[in-house]
């Protein structure tokens, strides 16, 4: 596999043979430039990665599957374009720690379909996500349950600043209360839209998202939870927990009052112990509900 699928000119000769266009039903631009795909690669994967596994969504041409494929012990994409899948099948025939799934990855049954590839291996995520579905792909993979230590991902540049922002800022929102309880988030670098074919018209960046112990049992209800109180974002905590969780204003009183949180205050003032002490409340709450 000695070809440079990150070079413009085999970009386009791979399109043109395979009779493959960017689809913007599928918010397609190819990754063609070497630098960035060897950037991400660096950062995606830890040096002593070992027998590390790595989970791919989008690899289109597979510019950067060419670098993890290298990295990696096993290298699992998933690509929903059949044309992708015809190319990527014969870019890559032969290397042996490659496997391809043709399906949506927001469909994929992630545990029944990567544990007989990776077993217990520690799982990397590294992707060029399309903007349309960025934050459901994150989300997925953070509450997956899977053994995933660390998300490598590049996105639209604005997202990626919602995803680290800090409560009480203009770009705070449900996102960045959501992946902090699961995972530490911070923007690695930026990159240029000429770094892209077709040009998209936005700067996108490359987030780096580390995995961190969490309550598995505590995970469903806490987003549950982001969701509910993010519900309608100019309305107070106290409004969103009576309309979103169906509670008394009896209910939602004590609950601000046990969670230790301003009366007025809205959801995104909140931090992630904010968020994660409204979360045990309301399951007590709904306990003495259901008693």
């Amino acid at each position: 596999m000695s070809i440079n699928i990150t070079s413009p000119k085999v970009a386009r000769e791979l399109m043109s043979s395979y009779g493959i266009a960017p689809l913007k039903k599928f918010g397609q631009n190819f990754l063609v430039d070497g630098n960035i795909a060897d950037k991400i690669a660096n950062a995606a994967l830890p040096q002593d990665a070992g027998n590390a596994a790595v989970i791919e969504v989008g690899p289109g041409l597979g510019g950067l599957t060419q670098r993890l494929t290298t990295r990696a012990a096993q290298v699992a994409a998933y690509e929903i374009d059949a044309g992708l899948v015809r190319s990527l099948k014969d870019t890559f025939e032969g290397v042996e720690n490659f496997s391809l799934f043709h399906q949506d990855f927001l469909k994929a049954d992630l545990e029944k379909e990567l544990t007989p590839i990776f077993g217990e291996a520690d799982i990397y995520v590294a992707a060029n996500l399309p903007y349309y579905i960025t934050s459901p792909c994150i989300m997925k993979l953070v509450e997956s349950g899977l053994n995933i230590k660390r998300i490598t991902v590049m996105i639209q540049k604005e997202v990626a600043q919602r995803i680290c922002a800090m409560p009480g800022s203009k770009e705070y929102g449900s996102i960045s209360a959501a992946i902090g309880f699961f995972a530490d988030a911070k923007m690695l670098f930026s990159v240029s839209p000429s770094c892209f074919y077709p040009k998209p018209d936005v700067y996108s960046a490359v987030l780096s998202i580390e995995m961190k112990q969490y309550d598995a049992e505590k995970a469903e209800q806490y987003s549950k939870t982001v969701r509910g109180l993010f519900a309608k974002r100019r309305k107070t905590v106290r409004s969103n927990l009576r309309q979103s969780f169906e509670l008394t204003i009896g209910q939602a009183n004590a609950i601000i009052q046990k969670a230790q949180i301003d009366e007025n205050a809205r959801a995104e003032t909140l931090n992630v112990n904010d968020f994660a002490r409204i979360s045990e409340e309301i399951v007590n709450i709904q306990k003495n509900i259901e008693n």
